[in-house]
């Protein structure tokens, strides 16, 4: 797992208190160059630190883009977006040579 501090947690009790107990001090995820480039330094909503940053945005999402309403709504533009991507990587999978560029 590279040079990134990690938790292993090896039994249930240990889990309950790392997943419950514990969980906004291991909430936050290390950010590289480039992450952090891509994401403005953490203030998108994946890669921000926990924090009042974090629960504005994440407040903002459930309410406007998550709700059973909206993502209803935009359900035809999902469903054109997976047609899509299925269709591109049939595509490229029938070429001679089968190679996938990612």
């Amino acid at each position: 797992m590279g040079s990134t501090l990690n938790v292993v947690v090896s039994n249930h009790e240990l889990a309950r208190e790392v997943l419950k107990e514990k969980d906004q001090h291991l909430a936050d995820r290390f950010r590289d160059r480039s992450t952090a480039l891509f994401s403005r330094d953490g203030q998108d909503l994946i890669w921000a630190d926990y924090g009042a940053h974090y629960v504005k945005v994440r407040k903002v999402c459930m309410v406007e883009l998550f709700s059973p309403k909206r993502l209803e709504a935009l359900r035809p533009i999902r469903e054109d977006e997976v047609t899509s991507m299925v269709h591109s990587i049939y595509n490229d999978c029938s070429t001679a040579q089968g190679i996938i560029i990612i």
